[in-house]
């Protein structure tokens, strides 16, 4: 029977020889459009890339309706990171029967260490926006607007998503946002704690990121994980305090060993608060976009049984009809 890892083409999965799964085949590759096969193929790349993952963190008897990737970068990223909070950003989106999983992708569509989850319940509209954006806007009223993904899947995911997000006269609550999940076990972690609650696994800490990115930029995503970034920071910065400080300093000390004047220090003072302070707060910043591991956090070696599962329903996308739970009075 064919399965995700087996498929060699996205039209495999659309035959009666599909073993059972957690995906719903017929809204995953519905190819509509101009170069909708493309699309088509390109999602199923990413399944197979993000399939080990997705089948760990679904619950029992929850169902996989769409994929896709797109990246969200606010302005105050883009004036500060600029190109790299693209990458930094990079999300795979899972719409499932009971919520959106965000997971953390790289260039390649490799799976990253962060997940979150917006459950239906914490949106309170989606919409396909002129710039090119699908905005997202959650009850705490914050609104992710995700780049990047094509138009015909933004126009899909707004009807998608039509009678879920239909209560708008939904109650603000400041907690109803983006929800991060251990990245060890996939259960929901409300905080920042040192270890997941419930399987012990280590976090890392943002406090930590941010004061090695002050000690010296880099650090702090050395030890988050941005290891080419850090190495990027590092040289930038290494060329800063040669010009700016090391070279000054050879040059205004004479053989007789004279100090250096108030401006040098002045100098150096300002380097240390701009090129030191604002990289702190910027890894600190995206420390908290979601929980680091500490240490590895690898994938069991077998996959949770999906035996009893029915095989995917063709005409899924017909009688697909998601209820959305009231929000509490």
């Amino acid at each position: 029977m064919t399965t995700v890892e087996s498929a060699k083409n996205y039209e495999e999965l659309l035959g009666s020889s599909v073993a059972p799964s957690p995906y719903e085949f017929a809204t995953l590759f519905k190819a509509e459009g101009f170069m909708g096969k493309r699309r088509c193929k390109k999602r199923l790349k990413l399944l197979k890339a993000l399939d080990p993952k997705i089948r760990h963190i679904l619950e029992r008897g929850e169902k996989v309706y769409f994929i896709t990737s797109g990246t969200t970068v606010s302005l105050g990223e883009r004036f500060f990171v600029g190109w790299l909070a693209y990458y930094l950003n990079l999300r795979a989106l899972v719409f499932t029967s009971r919520r959106i999983l965000l997971l953390h992708i790289d260039a390649r569509q490799r799976p990253m260490e962060l997940v979150s989850q917006l459950p239906y319940a914490n949106v309170a509209s989606v919409k396909s926006t002129w710039t090119g954006m699908c905005a997202i806007k959650l009850l705490n009223r914050v609104t992710f607007n995700f780049q990047h993904i094509p138009a015909p899947d933004r126009k899909f995911l707004v009807e998608f998503l039509a009678d879920i997000v239909q209560l708008t006269n939904a109650p603000f609550e400041h907690t109803r946002g983006i929800e991060h999940l251990c990245p060890h076990c996939y259960v929901f972690i409300p905080t920042f704690p040192s270890s997941c609650p419930s399987c012990k696994g280590a976090f890392k800490s943002a406090r930590k990121a941010g004061l090695l990115s002050l000690l010296f930029p880099g650090l702090g995503d050395f030890y988050l994980g941005h290891r080419w970034i850090a190495a990027l920071e590092f040289l930038g910065t290494a060329a800063l305090w040669a010009v700016a400080v090391i070279l000054p300093f050879l040059d205004r000390v004479d053989d007789s060993g004279k100090a250096v004047d108030a401006q040098y220090w002045l100098t150096v003072a300002t380097v240390i608060l701009i090129a030191h302070g604002t990289d702190s707060m910027i890894t600190h910043h995206f420390a908290r976009k979601g929980i680091y591991p500490a240490g590895l956090a690898p994938l069991p070696t077998t996959l949770p049984p999906f035996a009893d599962l029915p095989k995917p329903d063709l005409n899924a996308l017909n009688k697909l009809k998601i209820t959305r739970t009231s929000p509490p009075v």
